[in-house]
């Protein structure tokens, strides 16, 4: 996955990643742009990134 911003709901006290489709992320990251620089808190990562649109390999059927 490419650096950009990601979007994420929080529901009584975690966090889920929420499913855009492409143009919604479009419009998601230039929405971002209004706000940069983005301050990243590095020293709190949330867990690696997966594409759960795409799979990641791991899926049992």
């Amino acid at each position: 996955m490419k650096d950009q911003a990601v979007l994420f709901y929080s529901m009584n006290g975690i966090l889920y990643p929420v499913a855009l489709t492409e143009q919604q992320s479009q419009m998601l990251q230039m929405l971002v742009k209004v706000f940069e620089p983005l301050q990243v808190v590095k020293s709190h990562p949330q867990g690696e990134s997966i594409n759960l649109l795409e799979g990641n390999g791991n899926e049992t059927n």
